[in-house]
Order: structure tokens, then C-alpha cells, then sequence
């Protein structure tokens, strides 16, 4: 299936990550519900996939822990942040 772009949904501002990345996230016509996201450092593409688009602004939100994981040997901990459920893996603590 080709990859077709709707809109830039957002990109990092320059400066605002660290070791020089940004972030962009845009939505797409097809595949549906997808988004394609695109990791640079500098003006080199580190990493791009598809995510479920209504999850990009957790992208957003974990930016700084995507950095950090790439930056430690490829950790893509940062990423299962941003992809967690929220629920799947919680410990409740009940009164």
C-alpha cells in the first residue's frame, strides 16, 4: 500500500530536543487511522514508521525519552511511552 500524506500534523522546533533532533508527524489519507512519523538528527532521517494517529501528540509529549533512548544505543523505551495503553502493565494500588 503507498503512503499518502494529508497534512503535517507537527515538527519539533529546531533547538527544541536535544543532540540537534526534530520530530514530525503528519496524517495520512492511506493507509487510514495511520500517521507517518520521521526522526531526524541534523538533516539525517534516523527512523520512520507509521503509528496509530490518534496516539502522535504522545510522540510529542515523550519526545525528549524517544531522544534519550536513541542517544543510549537505539533504547526505544521512549517510544513504548509514547505507545503505552495506559492500562496494560499498571499496578492499582486499592485503599
Amino acid at each position: 500500500m503507498e503512503i499518502q500524506i494529508e497534512k503535517l500534523a507537527f515538527e519539533s522546533k529546531p533547538d527544541s530536543l536535544p543532540h540537534g533532533y526534530r520530530i514530525r508527524a503528519m496524517y495520512l489519507l492511506q493507509p487510514k487511522r495511520e500517521a507517518l512519523i520521521e526522526i531526524f538528527k541534523g538533516d539525517d532521517l534516523v527512523k520512520q514508521f507509521l503509528f496509530p494517529a490518534y496516539k502522535i501528540w504522545n510522540i510529542a509529549a515523550h519526545a525528549h525519552d524517544i531522544v534519550d533512548g536513541l542517544e543510549d544505543g537505539g533504547d526505544e523505551r521512549g517510544l513504548r511511552m509514547a505507545a503505552w495503553n495506559g492500562i496494560e502493565g499498571a499496578t492499582l494500588v486499592l485503599p
